[in-house]
């Protein structure tokens, strides 16, 4: 019986005005399955260092962004930097979703996932992640 509590879901408390796009319902389902595939294979970037340093090098991919953060000076330069490199960025509401996804009990501030290679099993996943965020963003 305790152990059906733990699971239950954390609320997030604070959303940043600076979150936009904020992604939910099916597109968020999506871009959890497409997290969870890419954490397997090892295709992906965690943490505010690791994602900067993947976009000043030219990696291409997704960043997740979560939009419960406080304060946001910690990573507010990762949506510019993200546009400048021509790297498409989402908000996800909670950082303990994207913990959960990454299969991890830590909540996670941010997360990259590196666009596939042509072999990768979640291509079409990214592909249908990619087309929804582009569809919603309003900056790119």
């Amino acid at each position: 019986m305790a152990e059906e509590e733990e699971e239950e879901p954390r609320k997030a408390l604070y959303v940043s005005p600076l979150a936009d796009p904020l992604i939910a319902d099916k597109l968020l389902d999506r871009a959890l399955k497409l997290l969870k595939k890419a954490i397997s294979e090892k295709q992906t970037r965690r943490g505010v260092p690791e994602c900067t340093k993947a976009m000043r090098k030219g990696q291409k991919g997704i960043c997740f962004l979560a939009a419960d953060i406080y304060p946001m000076d910690v990573f507010a330069h990762v949506p510019l930097l993200a546009e400048e490199k021509g790297v498409y960025y989402c908000y996800v509401s909670s950082r303990h979703q994207l913990g959960a996804a990454c299969q991890t009990k830590r909540p996670i501030s941010l997360v990259m996932v590196l666009e596939p290679k042509a072999d990768a099993t979640y291509v079409k996943t990214y592909e249908q992640v990619l087309s929804g965020i582009k569809a919603i963003h309003p900056y790119m």
